[in-house]
């Protein structure tokens, strides 16, 4: 009786299991970072969430392009990006779907799709990580005939460098964006795996600077590198700041509830809190900061970064020229 009693529990059990709400959620926010997050929510609402995540060289390419490889059987319910230029796109080319709810509010326009496929919150930065007593303040120092053959950045295929490298065409235009790559191409800037790896080599002292993210420089802090965080261009053009984003794909419709859940949730002021608090992201889209910000259309800034990409990949690897 007892074994049956057990055996009844268990099919109960596994039964019960099986009927929670359930949402797939694709991110490219850093694993160790969402899943306390993700586990919170799970804790609160009931809903059970598998998480699917990406290396750290192509975990928002890759996301993005898995995405649309399963366009015509979709198996995300929810896209979290650590950026919005791959978000934009993924909405641009019919891969999300419209929603908005109570995680909307306060959120600035700046920071939301007009056709309500997609918001951003918690900012981080592009940055310049320095090593010891440098002085640079802006991304141009990079080209400074002293660290010729010392400064980094992630391959423009990689994470945030691609938004950066769009973002930066888009602010200068063609012909200033060029002369700038081919600046760095003749100092032999070092292209890297991926903008942590920017930090580290920056912390060990085997590079004096480089373009990076906030938060890898934090991380490196915190594994006991020695570098300083630059906001770069404060004076002048400003600091590319660059948004969470998140949007629904929408794959299922037994989802979409537990989806929205989750989005709101993902955009609240306590989630954003949180990622600040674990320096991942460094500013609120809420409120004013400090920061004098870079001023470009994000949305402009998705469209050219293709063929951006691709161009500053090839100038910087020599094979433009």
């Amino acid at each position: 009786m007892a074994l049956c009693v057990l055996c009844g529990l268990l099919v109960f059990a596994s039964c019960e299991k099986k009927h929670l709400p359930q949402v797939v959620l694709y991110t490219s926010v850093d694993e160790p970072i969402a899943r306390p997050i993700i586990r919170e929510f799970e804790k609160r609402t009931g809903i059970r969430v598998t998480l699917v995540t990406d290396s750290e060289a192509s975990k928002t390419v890759g996301l993005a392009e898995r995405v649309r490889a399963e366009r015509a059987n979709p198996q995300a319910d929810v896209y979290w990006g650590n950026e919005p230029f791959h978000t934009i796109a993924l909405a641009e080319e019919g891969l999300l779907e419209p929603h908005e709810g109570p995680g909307w509010s306060g959120i600035p326009d700046r920071y939301k799709d007009p056709q309500k496929r997609w918001a951003g919150t918690a900012l981080r930065a592009r940055v310049l990580a320095v090593h010891g007593d440098e002085r640079l303040g802006s991304i141009s120092d990079l080209a400074r005939a002293e660290f010729k053959g010392r400064v980094a950045m992630a391959r423009p295929t990689a994470g945030t460098t691609g938004g950066h490298v769009a973002a930066l065409y888009v602010l200068w235009g063609e012909a200033k964006w060029e002369a700038y790559f081919r600046s760095l191409r003749a100092n032999e800037l070092k292209l890297l795996g991926g903008n942590a790896v920017v930090a580290e080599m920056v912390g060990q002292g085997r590079m004096i600077a480089g373009i990076t993210d906030n938060d890898d420089c934090a991380a490196t802090l915190r594994e006991g590198g020695s570098l300083n965080v630059v906001l770069p261009d404060q004076g002048s053009v400003g600091t590319l700041m660059i948004p969470t984003t998140v949007g629904l794909v929408g794959s299922d419709p037994k989802h979409l509830r537990a989806a929205g859940e989750l989005i709101d949730y993902l955009l609240s002021p306590e989630v954003e809190r949180k990622l600040i608090e674990v320096k991942f992201a460094g500013w609120s889209v809420r409120g004013t900061s400090d920061v004098k910000a870079m001023d470009v259309d994000y949305r402009e800034v998705a469209r050219v970064m293709p063929q951006a990409v691709r161009r500053a990949t090839a100038i910087l690897e020599g094979r433009d020229e």
